[in-house]
């Protein structure tokens, strides 16, 4: 396993190297955060798999799909984030990432219908959205493509609420729940774009924020773990820019590295894409220009990190194990493609049919 290799001890810049088709692109990211893992790691996969399998994510004879989704190793991911939580929440985050990922690979392909539709995603969020609450779905369309999956990704969805309903009452499930409708919405947003080609990276940004679903993830780690931040650091500037700072740190380290498994799919919707085509930059500048962004958004990080602990703000514990999940998320995201835990993108693995 390849350990990250620091060049700058001030700054601890990682030095990588993008893989794809084209051999491999090297630079690297600022990324001074600790890595570290779930003790409960080894003790997630199978129980991941065989809950899809009876949620109805994955068919039980469709043994290549679920293959592709135990070798995506998305406990890998839940355990680099979530260091700290118990075996029960480990799987329980799990479950929720492979959810996600499950609907994602759904729409993020040239060929998803419910993807590149504005109209069929909003109708199919408008389901999703009742289910991310356990709440009463509407009627779906019988005509909506892959219809028996989605079903499954709400009846997943609704299984994660219940469970989560172990660790707070339906009032703390509020940011959870904004922050999945919010990447509902981001989806439709996506859905209208996908066809067409962003003209500045700014507006590939507004959009990427949405469709990330790093927001709901983040929740899900501090409503497992206990972290019950105030209403007043929520809503403190500084805490809002550390969460989109993270938000964006995690999306373009993922848009690196998934670059050539979303570009062999026709799948416009990533940072290095959004360089190229409104840039007209070569792969490699475009690479480059794409860890610059990263960097800058790390940069902003800190800084509003340095406002919020000047803001005069109670930073109490549930503000630290937050800003703890932040960091381990974005130093974590990154281990899982730099460390090789994931298959995904170095096979084209896909963790459902594009619909």
């Amino acid at each position: 396993m390849d350990k990250a290799k620091i060049i700058s001890t001030s700054e601890r810049r990682i030095r990588i190297d993008v893989p794809g088709p084209w051999g491999s692109i090297g630079g690297s990211l600022r990324l001074p955060f600790r890595s570290g893992i779930n003790v409960h790691v080894d003790s997630v996969r199978d129980q991941n798999l065989a809950w899809a399998i009876e949620i109805g994510l994955v068919p039980e004879d469709d043994h290549a799909l679920g293959d592709a989704l135990y070798r995506c190793g998305f406990e890998q991911l839940a355990a680099l984030c979530h260091r700290d939580c118990s075996l029960e929440a480990l799987q329980l985050i799990t479950n929720c990432y492979t959810a996600i990922f499950v609907f994602d690979d759904m729409l993020d392909d040239a060929r998803s219908e419910i993807g590149s539709s504005e109209e069929l995603a909003t109708h199919v969020t408008a389901y999703l959205s009742a289910a991310v609450a356990d709440e009463v779905r509407p009627l779906l369309r019988d005509d909506v493509p892959a219809r028996a999956r989605i079903i499954a990704v709400g009846d997943a969805y609704a299984n994660v609420a219940k469970r989560l309903l172990r660790y707070t009452n339906r009032a703390g499930l509020r940011h959870y729940v904004a922050g999945m409708r919010s990447y509902f919405e981001g989806c439709v947003m996506e859905s209208r774009k996908r066809t067409q080609r962003m003209t500045h990276v700014a507006d590939y940004t507004i959009v990427r924020l949405r469709c990330s679903a790093v927001y709901p993830t983040l929740d899900i780690g501090a409503i497992v773990e206990g972290f019950d931040v105030s209403d007043e650091v929520r809503e403190e500037p500084a805490f809002q820019t550390m969460m989109s700072a993270t938000n964006l740190c995690v999306s373009y380290v993922n848009d690196l590295f998934s670059y050539a498994k979303e570009s062999s799919a026709g799948e416009l919707s990533n940072l290095v894409t959004v360089y190229r085509d409104a840039y007209g930059m070569d792969l490699r500048t475009a690479m480059e220009a794409a860890m610059t962004t990263n960097d800058r958004v790390v940069e902003e990080y800190f800084e509003a990190k340095a406002y919020l602990d000047q803001s005069g703000v109670e930073i109490d514990e549930a503000t630290l194990g937050y800003i703890k999940i932040m960091e381990d998320w974005m130093r974590g995201n990154f281990d899982w493609y730099h460390q090789a835990r994931t298959q995904r993108y170095a096979h084209n693995l896909a963790a459902a049919i594009p619909a």
